[in-house]
């Protein structure tokens, strides 16, 4: 197959390779220098020509650059003082670089990129006084309930319809919808008083900017006790920063922007095209740029992708917009009078060549809910998951959910016990919940509950919760029995922590090393630090953890180009059986059958990824929570690609060369300069669909690059995983590397916990697996990667002596808390710090 991606320093064309580049000749330079024949007579005029014509190039050269190091030192583009001096990061000062020079300008990067400053208000000096504040307010609650008027007259998706499954798959819970209701009251008050001001958007990336506080009625103010000396994590994520311990990391905030967001009105419309046009339509950049292909990465395994959901559901969760009661919303219904004001559905063309079959001319697109944010201001939208790597899929992020999957006996979380004895998760018995089918039931055969509502959404994804799930109850027993006082809290939350600490081992370990290369890992901080017990503490309290908006509508996003359509489910890789991806999706019922989830977890194991980059499966883009038979519905499934697209439109997710210039990367503001960037054929599929680099999604530029040196990642993603999990690192006081506070690992616990691979959590937790690679995410290694047996991984049988009360130190903990942060209602609570009464226990 020909490749589809050339270094950054290629040009011209040439056959594909086998290492997955396009081989090129060397640049051999016009015909008219030193041509294979020049005559004796010819050549010293030949000569002279050639080097007048050097010289008045490199002179060219020089002047240019140095035109273009004056003007960006004028413009502020190279990093100013503001922005370099604590995080070691500054812009380049030139844009012409190879794909070497670029990686070690990421690596040159040791502290997190500052965000860019929140713009302020654009009314500027228009007083918004109490009276018109009032008015706006009024007019956010009347458009909620013409809103909720409408709701009552639309019909919900149908069960089991592609768009059902797709909206459980983006489940939002009760706290999520309460808090969605105020924060659509703010937007729609924000584009009330910006008509009251005639304010419109200025050309480029304006937005309306952070406006005066928005005061709601029935203020309701939540009261947080933080003491900072508890042992152990809050559920929700908050009380983890003393200066912002509502905020930094907890759950139910709003996404943490790294730019300002590029809405197509400046306050809520999806991002519109440069000069305010409208944008290609998302299934028009799907089908042109991200075509099918089936060119696989030998070198990994699709654990890498099951292993990448999993750790994505722990720290994002995007709340979907839903009707009052949680139902879902049909954009694409026929014979509907008013559609629902939150539908953005994608437009499907008439020549479109799979969806013409069904007369299909829209996809079923619901917008992310509104986050409240206590002011007036441009849309944003919030994360129910925590960000800290906390073990919080397994164990839910609200209070009430955690309680709800706990045994209270031992510590241990609840499960359901089959006849032959293995422990599966509690069960689902909800007909409405998207998963559960009727001829399973009549079998007993049901879904599953878990930590996060998108347990079911795949067969490997919930063999995944089933693992860790049932690790959580070999640690509690464990512990139990070296310390059979204990209490059941004291050995669930011992239990919780260590799990987390292992699950975020793994992360730095195994899962970054793959994406973003050993070395750019390394100069990161991103490894563990397992060499050096003795490294200076890892927590820096001015780090916000939370989750970038671009990291979760975008980046962490690239996990759908690794899938394949077919997976190897041969149970002894003697006999070739395949199974398609879109027969995986919310289709657990093989693991009630003995050894489902061994064959689940070898499926994921022996089955290659297909490469990171802008080409996708056909079970991706076409075939995505398909119908059957036994569903009476249409068959034809979604289109993932043009859904994360929509998405990151949805979310006003600034454009591709945006994100480019904050990373500090060469610019891609030209076609010129994008061709430095791409491969030929890339910029040509990517010219074709935009009218300019300022209009290419983010998510469509950053798989279009090719990997770095050692990495499977191209330099803009490479640029937001690294910064986000230095920050999940750094921002997390509960960091299980930590050298100081009652939270810390003993130097005996953290040795045990640096043992953890993913191969010796599958076979200890599995049913009978009994070989496994060392390496599970990965296939081919320099350094060998060959199967070997359980027993003999390191870290298969847990030491649980340092853990022993005998061994440990006396210390002062609570292993109770408060369950007052659990409580959020609707108009209740400012998502700023001042809006939260704090009471901090120190000593």
């Amino acid at each position: 197959m020909t490749d589809e991606t050339t270094p950054l320093t290629a040009s011209g064309s040439g056959s594909g390779s086998g290492s997955g580049y396009v081989a090129l000749p060397p640049y051999q330079g016009p015909s008219y220098v030193f041509p294979g024949g020049v005559s004796p007579r010819a050549r010293p005029s030949k000569l002279k020509q050639f080097q007048c014509c050097v010289t008045l190039t490199f002179i060219v050269i020089v002047i240019a650059a140095l035109g273009l190091a004056l003007w960006l030192s004028g413009s502020g583009y190279v990093g100013n003082g503001s922005s370099s001096n604590n995080s070691g990061w500054e812009e380049p000062s030139f844009f012409f670089a190879t794909n070497e020079s670029v990686g070690e300008m990421l690596a040159a990067v040791k502290r997190p990129i500052p965000d860019e400053p929140e713009s302020e208000w654009a009314l500027g000096n228009a007083t918004v006084d109490e009276g018109a504040g009032a008015r706006s307010v009024s007019a956010g609650i009347k458009a909620l309930g013409d809103r909720e008027i409408l709701e009552e007259g639309l019909q919900p998706s149908a069960i089991n319809t592609p768009q059902f499954r797709h909206y459980r798959s983006l489940s939002t819970n009760p706290e999520a919808r309460k808090l969605a209701r105020r924060g659509y009251v703010e937007n729609q008050a924000t584009l009330d008083i910006a008509q009251n001001y005639n304010y419109t958007k200025q050309p480029g990336r304006s937005n309306i900017g952070v406006g005066p506080v928005i005061v709601l009625p029935d203020p309701q103010v939540l009261r947080l006790d933080c003491d900072f000396n508890e042992r152990y994590r809050r559920s929700t994520g908050v009380c983890n920063n003393k200066e912002h311990p509502r905020t930094y990391g907890a759950s139910m905030v709003p996404y943490r922007r790294m730019v300002a967001p590029d809405y197509g009105d400046g306050i809520a419309a999806p991002r519109a095209a440069h000069g305010g046009k409208q944008l290609p339509p998302a299934r028009q950049v799907s089908l042109n740029i991200h075509r099918s292909s089936y060119e696989t990465d030998s070198n990994f395994t699709v654990m890498l992708a099951v292993f990448g959901q999993f750790l994505d559901h722990d720290i994002t969760a995007t709340s979907l917009t839903t009707a009052q009661e949680g139902e879902s919303i049909d954009c694409c219904a026929r014979g509907t009078l008013e559609q629902h004001p939150e539908c953005f559905p994608v437009h499907i063309l008439a020549e479109d060549p799979y969806y013409r079959q069904y007369n299909l001319t829209c996809m079923n697109f619901v917008r992310s809910a509104p986050a409240p944010t206590g002011r007036f201001g441009p849309r944003q939208q919030f994360n129910q998951a925590t960000a800290f790597i906390d073990g919080s899929v397994v164990y839910g992020n609200l209070e009430q959910r955690q309680r709800s999957l706990r045994s209270y006996i031992n510590g241990t979380l609840r499960m359901f016990l089959t006849d032959d004895g293995r422990e599966l998760l509690p069960i689902s018995s909800n007909p409405e919940d998207g998963c559960n089918r009727m001829l399973m039931t009549r079998q007993g055969k049901y879904c599953f509950e878990s930590g996060d509502d998108r347990a079911n959404e795949n067969l490997l994804l919930t063999s995944m919760h089933l693992l860790w799930a049932r690790h959580h109850n070999y640690l509690a027993r464990g512990l139990h029995q070296v310390n059979p006082d204990w209490d059941d809290e004291r050995l669930f939350q011992e239990s919780r922590k260590i799990l987390a600490a292992q699950l975020a081992h793994i992360t730095y370990n195994e899962f970054l090393p793959v994406l973003l290369g050993r070395n750019l890992s390394q100069a990161k901080g991103l490894l563990p630090a397992r060499e050096q017990l003795d490294a200076p503490d890892t927590y820096d309290p001015q780090v916000d953890p939370s989750i970038a908006n671009c990291f979760a509508a975008a980046a962490f996003r690239f996990a759908h180009t690794l899938l394949p359509g077919l997976f190897n489910v041969s149970r002894d890789n003697s006999t070739p059986e395949a199974m398609e991806l879109h027969k995986m999706l919310f289709n657990p019922f093989s693991l009630w059958t003995p050894h489902g989830i061994d064959h689940a977890l070898q499926a994921a194991a022996n089955t290659p990824v297909l490469r990171v980059d802008r080409f996708f499966s056909l079970e991706i883009t076409q075939k995505l929570f398909e119908g059957t038979a036994e569903d009476r519905v249409p068959v034809c499934g979604l289109d993932l690609v043009s859904l994360n697209i929509q998405r990151g439109r949805d979310h006003g997710i600034p454009a591709y060369p945006v994100l480019r210039r904050h990373c500090g990367l060469p610019p891609v503001d030209t076609w010129e300069q994008m061709a430095q960037a791409v491969d030929n054929a890339t910029l040509a599929s990517i010219r074709q669909i935009y009218d300019s680099p300022q209009d290419v999604d983010l998510y469509t530029g950053a798989l279009s690059e090719p990997p770095l040196d050692g990495a499977i990642f191209g330099p803009l993603l490479s640029c937001l995983v690294s910064d986000q999990f230095m920050r999940i690192k750094l921002g997390d006081s509960h960091w299980y590397e930590r050298k100081m506070g009652p939270q810390r690992l003993t130097k005996p616990q953290l040795g045990e916990i640096y043992k953890t691979s993913l191969a010796a959590i599958i076979c200890r937790n599995s049913d009978d697996i009994r070989r496994v690679r060392q390496h599970l995410m990965e296939r081919h290694r320099l350094d060998g990667n060959p199967y070997v047996n359980c027993v003999d991984l390191e870290g298969y049988d847990f030491d649980f002596q340092p853990w022993s009360e005998a061994n440990e130190a006396p210390q002062l903990h609570r292993a109770s808390f408060s369950q007052a942060t659990s409580l959020v209602r609707v108009f209740g609570v400012h998502n700023n710090t001042n809006a939260t009464q704090v009471t901090v226990a120190n000593s």
